[in-house]
């Protein structure tokens, strides 16, 4: 049986950047259940792919720029807002990058030398605490069962972490946890801009559609317990109603999202189990902009390993006090995006619109 000094389970933006941070000090073994070595992916990530300037921030901290062969068209500077709910529309002044999000993960795990093993197309099934290591169970492609041990965990797999539910559980304030749908549309009618939707029928937080080259996604986030696929056809047809084809979907795809409603819902680990990215919570509750937090906060777990080796946990917690004090700030901000009232009284104003 094989041993590494920590175990990365997720290589998204989270788990290949804590990887690339200790390829010099440890020996990882980086988990993912999509075939990130191959192109193209039968396991799609259900995201927008929007580069948000947070995330950009992000990028540039770890001196990052990107490759031409990540991005897509168009190249968006505003957002179009379609608030159902007061029968308004307005557009704001915002950059964004256009990614094709599979090949933005490809890229991050690239980056990783042959230091970091990786093992792709498998799945973790469990772990077990034995003395003072851990035995995890994984799933490889060929659905054969591979044991590895290890001194430390880190969960990096979404906002339905396994890592999480297994080993560590649900804590007394959870994040609100939404089904995400997103279907993909070819784009008759040119469609140039990003369009952000408020409709309170359909869900507390919104829907989106996105231009991607020739094509347009469309995606709502719809909270737990509603009939996710009802609604989302329900501002499928909403929307066609105004215009924007909505037809012939060429694919879907399903995951859940986060939406913590307080700092407290963050949950970091405990003893020699981390949880990096949307796996702890950190999440934007007002935009659900997560590749900053993923990539920041493998940031400071980096620094925990490579600082304070015998308090990894605690250092790691200290070191993420900014990034909850940021969670904080969008929870205040979170009523002025989405109640109806107070959203009506700052799209009436104008302020900050383009004319």
């Amino acid at each position: 049986m094989k041993h590494y000094d920590i175990v990365i389970i997720g290589a998204g933006p989270a788990g290949s950047t804590l990887a690339r941070m200790l390829e010099d000090k440890f020996d990882i073994l980086l988990v993912d259940k999509r075939p990130l070595d191959k192109e193209p992916s039968k396991h799609i990530k259900n995201c927008g792919g929007l580069i948000a300037p947070d995330a950009q921030k992000a990028l540039a901290s770890f001196g990052l720029s990107l490759p031409k062969e990540v991005l897509v068209s168009p190249q968006m500077f505003c957002v179009k807002t379609l608030d159902f709910d007061n029968d308004l529309q307005r557009t704001y002044q915002k950059h964004y990058i256009n990614v094709d999000r599979e090949r933005y993960d490809r890229w991050l795990v690239s980056l990783c030398d042959e230091r970091v093993e990786k093992a792709f197309s498998t799945r973790f099934r469990g772990a077990i605490k034995k003395e003072e290591e851990y035995i995890i169970t994984l799933l490889n492609k060929d659905r054969t069962k591979v044991q590895v041990s290890t001194n430390f965990i880190v969960g990096a797999d979404g906002a339905n972490s396994k890592v999480k539910k297994d080993l560590l559980g649900k804590q007394s304030l959870e994040p609100k946890r939404y089904i995400s749908i997103q279907e993909w549309f070819p784009n008759t009618t040119k469609l140039n801009e990003f369009v952000a939707i408020f409709d309170k029928e359909i869900s507390d937080f919104y829907s989106w559609i996105i231009p991607k080259d020739d094509g347009i996604l469309f995606g709502s986030a719809i909270q737990e317990g509603k009939d996710a696929t009802t609604y989302h056809n329900l501002q499928k047809e909403k929307l066609k109603a105004l215009g924007y084809d909505l037809s012939n979907p060429s694919k879907k795809e399903a995951c859940y999202i986060l939406r913590p409603q307080s700092s407290k819902a963050i949950y970091l680990g405990k003893d020699n189990i981390a949880l990096i990215g949307e796996a702890s919570g950190l999440i934007s509750p007002t935009s659900a902009e997560g590749i900053s937090y993923a990539m920041l906060s493998a940031k400071q777990l980096a620094q925990a390993f490579l600082e304070n080796e015998h308090s990894i946990l605690k250092f790691y917690e200290k070191k993420s006090k900014k990034l909850l004090r940021n969670i904080t700030i969008k929870c205040i901000k979170y009523p002025f995006m989405y109640r109806k009232f107070l959203r009506k009284i700052i799209f009436s104003s104008g302020f900050g619109t383009v004319k």
